[in-house]
C-alpha cells in the first residue's frame, strides 16, 4: 500500500494506493472519504472544490446555533462521510457542524489512515474514521462514536455514501420491505415507482433525476452497488454485521436516497441505537469489495 499527500477533487488530502484501487481523503472537510476509484474510473460524486476553500467554523461557543446554522445551510462536498442518526436530533435539520464540515486531526498508521473529528458541540460526541486496506485489496472502514459529554447519548453511526450516478443497488431483503419515505416525509416526491425484486435482492435503480430515499430491514448486512462506468460495470460490495433484535433510527439499517438536484445517489448504512455513556463508545464496521462485473 501507499500513502501519498496530494488533492483529491480540489481540497488538500492524502491518497491511499493498492492495486487496482485508490481512496482519496479529505480530512479537513468532515474527514471523507472523497473519492475511489477503480482501475481509474471514479465510483463516488465529488463535485469541484469551492474557489474559498475548506469550511471554517468558529472557535469556542456558538452564541447563537440555530441562527449560524441556517447561515450555513446544507452543503454538498460528496464522498463518503459519518453522519449520526436520527436525523430527527438534528438542530435546524442540518447535520452536526463539527462531524460534518470540521477539521478532522490525521495520522498514519502501518496499514491503515486514521481521522478524527474535533468535539461536536452539538452534540459531545467525536467521529473516529479508519480506513485501511486488507490483504487482497479489501477495504475495512470502521467509524466510532465516543461520548466525550456528560449525558448519555442515544445516537447510532449512519454511514452515508454519494456515488455518481447512474447505477443499481441491490439490498437482500423482499421488495415489500423497503419502504418509500415518501408518506413519512413531505418533502419528498412520490417517485412513481416501487423496488423490484430479483432472485430474493430488492433492486432500487439510481439512474435518472428523480428525488426518493427507500429504506428498510435487511436480511444480511450486505449492500451492493453496481455501477456502469467506460470500462465496464464495477461492483461495489459492502459487508456490515447487523442486529434484528435491536432498533434501527429511521426503522432503517439500510436507505438510499436518489438526488434530483444533483447526479449522485446515497447508500446509507446504519448501526443499531443504542444509548452510548460518557467515556463510551459505538462503532459501524464495513468491509468494501470492489472488483469488475
Amino acid at each position: 500500500m501507499n500513502i501519498s499527500s496530494a488533492p483529491v477533487a480540489g481540497w488538500p488530502g492524502f491518497v491511499m494506493v493498492q492495486g487496482d484501487i485508490s481512496l482519496g481523503l479529505v480530512p479537513g472537510l468532515g474527514g471523507r472519504i472523497m473519492s475511489l476509484k477503480f482501475r481509474g474510473q471514479e465510483l463516488f460524486y465529488a463535485p469541484p472544490a469551492t474557489p474559498e476553500g475548506l469550511p471554517v467554523l468558529p472557535e469556542g461557543d456558538l452564541p447563537d446555533l440555530r441562527v449560524f446554522k441556517r447561515s450555513f445551510g446544507v452543503r454538498i462536498w460528496g464522498g463518503d462521510k459519518t453522519w449520526v442518526a436520527p436525523e430527527a436530533a438534528w438542530v435546524e435539520k442540518i447535520p452536526p457542524l463539527d462531524l460534518d464540515a470540521g477539521c478532522y486531526a490525521f495520522e498514519q498508521e502501518k496499514d491503515a489512515c486514521v481521522m478524527t473529528s474535533p468535539v461536536c458541540r452539538e452534540t459531545g460526541l467525536q467521529a473516529v474514521r479508519r480506513v485501511a486496506f486488507l490483504e487482497g485489496g479489501d477495504i475495512a472502514l470502521t467509524e466510532t462514536l465516543r461520548n466525550r459529554g456528560d449525558v448519555p447519548a442515544s445516537r447510532s453511526v449512519w454511514n452515508v455514501t454519494q456515488v455518481a450516478r447512474p447505477f443499481d443497488v441491490l439490498l437482500p431483503a423482499a421488495a415489500q420491505d423497503i419502504r418509500s419515505y415518501y408518506h413519512e416525509d413531505p418533502t419528498l416526491p412520490d417517485p412513481g415507482f416501487t423496488p423490484f425484486e430479483k432472485d430474493g435482492w430488492s433492486v432500487i435503480p439510481c439512474r435518472n433525476d428523480v428525488c426518493f430515499k427507500f429504506g428498510g430491514p435487511v436480511r444480511a448486512g450486505r449492500a451492493v452497488v453496481i455501477k456502469e462506468t467506460d470500462a465496464g460495470s464495477v461492483v461495489l460490495l459492502r459487508v456490515f454485521d447487523v442486529a434484528h433484535d435491536k432498533p434501527y433510527a429511521h426503522r432503517s439499517m439500510v436507505e438510499v436516497f436518489n438526488s434530483s438536484r444533483y447526479p449522485y445517489g446515497e447508500v446509507e448504512v446504519h448501526a443499531p441505537l443504542e444509548a452510548i455513556p460518557p467515556g463510551g463508545e459505538s462503532s459501524l464496521s464495513q468491509l468494501w469489495r470492489v472488483y469488475s462485473g
